[in-house]
């Protein structure tokens, strides 16, 4: 799975869970996908340009 691809996966669970820490958010797409990924990198990925999501801005 490509970034943008794992981006795109990741806004639209962000968009599918509005309010979600990064790391709730982190632990859905683990259960959805079978890959494992932070709730450090689940905001990195949403902060980058194109990522145009609210949580992007959450500690």
């Amino acid at each position: 799975m490509n970034r943008p691809e794992l981006r795109r996966q990741l806004q639209g669970l962000a968009q599918s869970n509005p309010g979600s820490h990064p790391y709730t958010l982190a632990l859905q797409f683990q259960v959805q996908t079978g890959r494992v990924i932070s709730g450090q990198q689940v905001r990195q990925l949403l902060a980058e340009p194109g990522g145009s999501c609210g949580h992007a801005a959450k500690s």
